[in-house]
């Protein structure tokens, strides 16, 4: 009940900018409650949600949630499971979004094929000044291509 006070407060506001939600082991279901909170605030700048164990549908979720968002610079989602699947949705919204500077996920679950997802949007974002993908399964090639983009972004 508290959280989906939480995120209807929340909700109803264009003053957030900076949301810190992580470290709270929220997991998929309780995440889902506040995805509210992206889709009608499009002003955050500063999303850190790692560590919340959310999986690759609620990813999903988020990023078609924060696809209106131009606003947004900074986005953590280290250590949630969200795979192939929600590296997939990350990968769109990179394509979509050209103000997200900075983009961590580190430890997410992610091999070849969401290397692949990631690698061929950087080839057209030129924004993502840092990025942080350790600690996954992407192949060398991958990994070197999203290292060429990054590199050329800075």
């Amino acid at each position: 009940m508290g959280l989906e006070h939480f995120a209807l407060a929340l909700s109803n506001t264009n003053r957030l900018l900076h949301l810190d939600i992580s470290e709270n082991d929220l997991g998929p279901k309780n995440f889902s409650l506040i995805q509210k909170i992206f889709k009608h605030n499009n002003k955050i700048i500063h999303l850190n949600i790692a560590d919340t164990k959310i999986d690759g549908k609620e990813t999903i979720k988020l990023c078609e949630n924060l696809r209106l968002n131009t606003n947004l610079k900074y986005l953590y989602l280290r250590n949630c499971d969200i795979g192939d699947q929600g590296s997939d949705a990350i990968a769109n919204l990179i394509n979509q979004n050209k103000t997200l500077v900075e983009l961590e996920i580190f430890n997410c679950g992610i091999t070849e094929q969401g290397g692949t997802f990631l690698g061929h949007s950087l080839k057209t974002n030129f924004c993502i000044e840092k990025l942080s993908i350790g600690d996954n399964k992407i192949n060398r090639k991958d990994v070197e291509q999203i290292q060429q983009s990054v590199i050329f972004n800075t």
